[in-house]
């Protein structure tokens, strides 16, 4: 048998290789050094306090919008609809689908910080809140239309309960 070694790496590798790999580690390094303030921000700080209402009284916030719950130190911002894939009203889907919410709580009694609900069409949320339940009623509109909804028409209603 007569074998016969090959080089492992040819001046052809060389020539076109080379500036491959070099080209792609120099945008790969141009890509991370990208100047983060140009970085659309992932949450907003809370809203200025749009409403005030008392336990177990029903509110309606649009996005941006924040309610102080009277006398309960609890303050509970509508920041966006993160995704909606809930199905139309009139179509026919495999699934019934989501809408993911974005929410704020601050509170001198909580550990203050985002919550990010999964609400399905008509359906409603319960979470607690340190010694409250946030109870989302509805997101509006539900479900969206085909041609999609503007941010800045959904509201959210909800109320608080102390436990």
């Amino acid at each position: 048998m007569n074998f016969r070694l090959r080089k492992r790496f040819s001046p052809s590798m060389f020539r076109f290789g080379l500036p491959i790999v070099v080209l792609t580690a120099a945008m790969l390094i141009a890509a991370c050094s990208s100047n983060e303030s140009d970085a659309t921000p992932t949450f907003t700080p809370v809203p200025q306090v749009s409403t005030q209402a008392s336990l177990e009284e029903t509110i309606s916030l649009s996005p941006g919008q924040s309610a102080e719950i009277a006398g309960e130190n609890l303050e509970i911002a509508f920041h966006r609809v993160f995704s909606d894939s809930r199905c139309p009203t009139g179509a026919q889907c495999v699934t019934a689908g989501t809408a993911t919410v974005v929410m704020q709580l601050v509170g001198q009694d909580i550990e203050s910080g985002r919550i990010e609900m999964f609400i399905s069409p008509g359906g409603m949320v319960e979470i607690p809140v340190g010694d409250h339940t946030l109870h989302v009623l509805r997101l509006e509109p539900d479900p969206p239309s085909a041609n999609g909804v503007d941010a800045s028409d959904y509201r959210i209603t909800f109320n608080v309960s102390k436990n």
